[in-house]
């Protein structure tokens, strides 16, 4: 965008005029004012460095008087304080292109930040973490004890929307071999592929491993919600359902984190992994189904289940680990909208409340024609 510079046609006023009062008034012709741009359009990103499995295993562990009331959809509560990481660094990338912005390391509270990112009212990020070079310990103050965790390039695939002065509050995570992908190496060593952690995210032995989170429906709170008991097919590549168990039970399959794999493709924590043969090029979809049974008499004030869930689009990324949420949207007649509230409000925005514009909702997706057989054989 250009703008005229009207400082300039006073200083060539000046010029042409001398400082005489009596000297007769110089006109220049608009069309010869001298022209400048305007600056790029940018905006400040900022946010939190955390590890989701880390996040649940607090959320389910603990307890109440320490948790003061928080939301645990929201950045200020003990849950994100004791899953953040300390040294990761967050790099910005466009699906348009150009050069990723990249953050300094995150500090002790997993704070990170990019100034001056290109934005607009199309401009999108994904937020992809790259790990210390050290094994991070946990929190001293965990609810429960954990091993230190090795972590591996993760990529939030959850677009940032930056279309604001300030875009602060986003989420970015890493992914370790203490949770889920040491549960799902066990199971691919048990089956007759030795396998481990390292190797999931080894280019030349898979196109990258997906972990998925199915959620009850908010656009808010982007860290945790209810999970939504899921069963999940996939059009290509391996699937695990997943579960959890404090991890002092050191159940047959269970990772140092308390993570395990279950039989079939139903999980109770809507958790999943998808592993992609090497060199897949082609997107993987993942179909999902609610597997809520209403009671006789259900709840008047509860949301009508079960859920319809979007299927969600996998894109391989060899090399990394990719974090994806689905959420539930409430099945409706046609024609008719959502009763208000219905049991699924959002939490109030922190302040100021402009923090939570940077994000764009995942566009709508149709669902599947043909449901999920809930009694059928796990896919992959």
């Amino acid at each position: 965008m250009k703008l005229r510079s009207l400082a300039s046609s006073f200083l060539l006023f000046a010029a042409a005029g001398g400082c005489s009062s009596s000297d007769a008034p110089v006109n220049i012709p608009p069309d010869t004012a001298p022209v400048v741009d305007l600056p790029a359009r940018a905006t400040n990103i900022s946010g939190v460095l955390y590890d989701p499995e880390a996040f649940l295993v607090a959320f389910m562990t603990l307890p109440e008087e320490d948790a003061e009331g928080a939301l645990p959809g929201l950045f200020n509560g003990p849950y994100t304080i004791l899953s953040s990481i300390m040294g990761g660094q967050v790099s910005l990338s466009s699906p348009e292109g150009g050069a990723a912005l990249v953050s300094a390391p995150s500090d002790f509270l997993g704070s990170w930040g990019v100034v001056g990112a290109p934005s607009g009212e199309t401009t999108t990020y994904l937020a992809s973490a790259t790990p210390p070079e050290e094994a991070v310990e946990p929190n001293p103050d965990f609810p429960v004890p954990l091993p230190p965790a090795t972590y591996f390039p993760t990529t939030y695939v959850r677009p940032i929307l930056a279309s604001v002065t300030q875009c602060y509050g986003q989420a970015a995570v890493l992914v370790g071999n203490t949770g889920a992908l040491d549960a799902v190496a066990q199971a691919m060593t048990e089956a007759g592929t030795p396998t481990t952690p390292a190797d999931l995210v080894d280019p030349t032995k898979t196109g990258g491993v997906a972990l998925l989170w199915v959620h009850d429906m908010s656009f808010l709170a982007d860290l945790f919600q209810t999970p939504v008991s899921s069963i999940a097919e996939v059009s290509a590549g391996r699937l695990f359902a997943l579960d959890w168990a404090p991890p002092e039970e050191a159940l047959p399959g269970q990772s140092p984190m308390g993570f395990m794999v279950l039989p079939g493709s139903e999980s109770m924590l809507g958790y999943f992994a998808l592993v992609l043969p090497p060199n897949a090029t082609e997107p993987v979809t993942v179909n999902l189904v609610d597997t809520f049974v209403p009671e006789p008499e259900p709840d008047p004030e509860a949301p009508p289940r079960p859920y319809l869930i979007p299927p969600v689009i996998v894109e391989p990324r060899p090399g990394e680990v990719s974090v994806y949420r689905a959420f539930g949207q409430i099945p409706m007649p046609p024609g008719e909208e959502p009763p208000p509230g219905g049991g699924l409000e959002d939490p109030p925005p922190p302040s100021p409340e402009p923090t939570w514009t940077c994000y764009v909702p995942p566009p709508p997706v149709e669902l599947p024609e043909a449901p999920i057989d809930p009694e059928g054989p796990p896919a992959g």
